[in-house]
């Protein structure tokens, strides 16, 4: 988390992950959790500027410009949401380079729903820490 000036985290309904890595975004001072938040779209021209957000609670949405995003779903790759701005095998896996960049430059993705690594927590994590490196070195160009 030390690599980003400032991080955000959607999660409905609630936190899921391991407790110490929780426990390490919430005391982060440069994060913050959005609660009962989804992702309702991933915008941008020629590369990724936006996402818009939507509350389940009380269905407002509001759009957020972003330098970037990880998409992180888990077990089932739920890419519904990407289908049409990233390239994705017969799965429906997103599929990723080496550096986690996927066919749109400035959308990475990591974890389960590439087509990286099988569904393990290890190799998950693997591919968010090669993501986050790639994000980094893609900002700072």
């Amino acid at each position: 988390l030390n690599f980003f000036g400032f991080i955000r985290f959607y999660f409905c309904p609630k936190f899921l992950g391991v407790k110490i890595l929780q426990e390490r975004i919430f005391a982060n001072d440069k994060t913050e959790v959005l609660w009962d938040s989804v992702v309702e779209e991933i915008s941008g021209e020629d590369r990724f500027e936006s996402i818009t957000i939507k509350n389940v609670k009380d269905n407002k949405t509001s759009k957020l410009k972003l330098d970037g995003v990880f998409i992180s779903i888990g077990m089932d790759p739920n890419s519904e949401f990407v289908k049409k701005l990233v390239d994705l095998d017969e799965l429906g896996e997103i599929k990723v380079s080496q550096n986690m960049s996927t066919s749109q430059p400035g959308i990475f993705a990591a974890g389960d729903v590439t087509d990286a690594c099988p569904e393990q927590m290890a190799t998950a994590v693997g591919t968010a820490v090669a993501a986050a490196l790639a994000v980094d070195e893609y900002l700072s160009k």
